[in-house]
């Protein structure tokens, strides 16, 4: 037997070039090599007598090789490998390319299986027409029929590859070496059988060579409940550790009742709830940890400013990062008007731009009022994360669109773990991950608008009727509205074949509106220029914005009505709903077109979804259908990774939580669960706690 740990160049059939090979996979350990699971299994379990095989079916026969024999064809000087084969019922050709060793391997006589797709071999008459032909397999799977199979005649595993590694390469290694090693069981007697899971030594090596459908299900219903399990046991642990340190203490009695009663606008219901989570986490002895998650539009920010001002006025300091100077400047201009009035230095802080109170100060001035303790409320962007910036007592940290920001980034401001800790995001998080990769924060929703907001209309627009839509742009803007127009690119891309901004703003200014005035926004543009062309377009002295996915998130124009998508197909589902969230924000009707050239882009699932929903939360659920949980909410750079788990099944979610909050409770630290401990220590964290 062999330990986990032994690298893997030191197994037979491996050694230090394949060893290199196996690493681009992320296998170095015998272990890593047993946990590199199937993608997927082909079921070549059943077969097909010669006589019954049918063109451009896959299908499976054990025949009898009646001759082999290798020779170059006379056109472009392949090498082809020709075997005939027979069962019973018939005969057929197996045709290889430039695999002359074949001849040396498929030896007549021999029985073998043989698997793959059956197409027609057309003979060719003198005049060079077809006429009439044969029925063959073009490079069938071969292996040669023995007591168990590895690469035909059963449930076979398919594995994601690297370069000059074969499958059956892979699938000989994994084979040979998976009754070589016993796995530990990490998971207590009782939940093993409570839950009636396969041990995890039997379901791994069950999962890679199953012997039936049955058992496969078994197989992955005990690892996805592991994925699930480990994920709720870390973040769950996490949680309970944060609830035994200590945080600032932020009264809030009467603090800010006059505030929002002079507020321009009234609280919705899901706000002024939001409002009560914050207050009643101030209130507790240990640092919140919360997730603002709203629609597009819901009023997020007037929550995350509120609860700045309360931090303010208990005479402690509170930060808000923004993944964008666009977004920064915006949220700063929103603050200094909401709180002129209430005497309380407010800061900004970029890699462009340093202001206290709407007027520009040196870089030394600011951080020495940061870390005096002068200046209480601090806007900014990454700028606020250098070392140089000091705080004197930060009590609470408010992070907008934290999946825009790393790991070690978002750490890096949270310099004390008193401080309380806000993220806000207009992504919506489908219930299974808010359970799982979120389950360590306390979730507050903003599922209301403020009245009087319309849906907005999405259409897709072929490329037809384009030119229809620019007119009721022309008219949307003669009536004093304004519109956004987002490509994929700034530059023009032949590779890509989709539309740029740069390409689209000259289009738009020569050709389709001369007349009226277009703007240019995208991430290479100078800092000072973005700020003042944002600036244009909100005072209406830009009628047309093209910009690329910088205006993705928080950019607020009330006036625009119109959002215009070039390429939509290019962009994820929760970036479109992004997009749209741009208009809409005012009493009057918004629009939302969906452009593609991709003739078949109309029947995209991502843009059938945005024109049939406006509402976030199902358009995350269907997000989550569509692409499943690997990369999505950015679980791959967390180290979690659902690559067995179906993150739709809310109920194995539910259980598994249960099971993980009752362990815990037992064995916080678990010390009693070495495995266990060791397992969960393998995942990153995703949030900032």
């Amino acid at each position: 037997m062999f330990e986990l740990s032994t690298p893997v160049q030191n197994l037979y059939l491996v050694g230090p070039q394949r060893a290199k090979l196996l690493k681009n996979l992320g296998i170095e350990t015998l272990e890593d090599l047993l946990f590199y699971l199937p993608r997927n299994h082909l079921d070549l379990s059943k077969f097909t007598p010669i006589a019954e095989l049918k063109v451009n079916e896959w299908a499976n026969v054990k025949a009898r090789v009646l001759s082999a024999t290798s020779f170059r064809t006379k056109v472009r000087r392949l090498t082809m490998t020709q075997a005939l084969i027979e069962d019973d019922t018939g005969s057929i050709t197996c045709v290889w390319f430039n695999q002359p060793f074949l001849s040396k391997i498929i030896k007549q006589g021999e029985n073998f299986i043989f698997s793959g797709k059956v197409s027609l071999r057309r003979n060719s008459a003198k005049n060079g027409s077809a006429s009439g032909g044969k029925l063959q397999f073009q490079n069938p799977i071969y292996e040669i029929e023995k007591q168990e199979q590895i690469h035909t005649a059963r449930l076979v595993p398919i594995y994601s590859l690297t370069a000059k590694l074969t499958q059956k390469q892979l699938r000989t290694i994994i084979k040979t070496y998976l009754d070589k090693a016993v796995i530990p069981e990490y998971l207590p007697p009782q939940i093993l059988k409570t839950e009636k899971l396969f041990p995890e030594d039997q379901a791994v090596k069950t999962f890679h060579f199953p012997s039936d459908l049955t058992k496969l299900k078994q197989a992955r219903n005990r690892l996805a409940f592991d994925e699930i399990f480990q994920t709720q046991t870390k973040v769950l642990q996490h949680k309970k550790i944060r609830q035994l340190q200590s945080s600032y203490q932020i009264q809030t009695k009467n603090l800010l009742d006059q505030k929002i009663r002079s507020l321009p606008f009234n609280l919705t219901d899901s706000q002024k709830q939001a409002l009560k989570d914050i207050f009643s986490d101030f209130s507790k002895p240990y640092p919140a940890n919360r997730l603002l998650e709203g629609d597009v539009g819901s009023g997020k920010t007037i929550i995350a400013a509120l609860s700045m001002l309360l931090a303010a006025k208990n005479g402690l300091q509170s930060a808000l990062l923004s993944p964008t100077e666009v977004l920064a400047n915006q949220h700063y201009l929103t603050l200094l008007k909401l709180f002129l009035d209430d005497g309380i230095n407010t800061g900004l802080l970029t890699s462009s731009s340093t202001k206290i109170n709407g007027n520009p100060v040196s870089r030394q001035t600011m951080l020495a009022q940061i870390s005096g303790g002068q200046t209480r409320l601090i806007l900014g962007t990454h700028a606020l994360l250098e070392k140089t910036v000091q705080f004197k007592n930060l009590s609470l940290v408010v992070i907008d669109e934290q999946h825009r920001f790393g790991v070690q980034q978002r750490s890096t401001l949270k310099q004390t773990s008193r401080a309380h800790l806000i993220t806000m995001s207009a992504t919506p998080i489908p219930r299974t991950l808010a359970l799982t990769l979120y389950g360590d924060l306390d979730i507050t929703l903003l599922n209301q608008l403020p009245t009087g907001r319309l849906p907005v209309k999405t259409k897709f627009v072929p490329e037809a009727k384009r030119a229809d839509a620019y007119q009721f742009i022309k008219k949307q803007i003669n009536d004093g509205r304004q519109a956004f127009v987002i490509c994929p690119l700034i530059e023009e891309s032949d590779k890509l074949g989709v539309k740029s901004a740069t390409a689209e703003y000259e289009k738009l200014s020569k050709q389709v509106f001369p007349e009226l005035k277009i703007g240019l926004l995208h991430g290479k543009i100078p800092a000072k220029d973005k700020e003042s062309v944002m600036l244009e377009f909100k005072e209406n002295k830009i009628n047309i914005l093209v910009a690329t996915s910088v205006v993705e998130v928080g950019v607020d124009v009330p006036n625009a009505t119109v959002m215009m998508i070039e390429g939509a197909e290019r962009f994820g589902l929760a970036q479109l709903h992004q997009f749209r969230g741009r208009v809409g924000r005012l009493h009057h009707q918004s629009y939302c077109f969906l452009f593609s050239e991709d003739p078949n882009a109309g029947t995209n699932p991502r843009i059938q979804a945005l024109v049939s929903s406006n509402n976030g939360f199902e358009l995350a659920e269907k997000d989550l259908e569509i692409r499943g949980a690997g990369d999505l909410y950015g679980t791959q750079q967390s180290g979690y990774s659902f690559k067995i788990a179906n993150m739709t099944n809310l109920d194995l979610v539910a259980r598994s939580k249960l099971l993980a909050q009752q362990l815990l409770e037992q064995d916080l630290m678990l010390t009693d669960h070495p495995l266990l401990a060791e397992k969960i220590k393998k995942h990153g964290v995703i949030h900032l706690e």
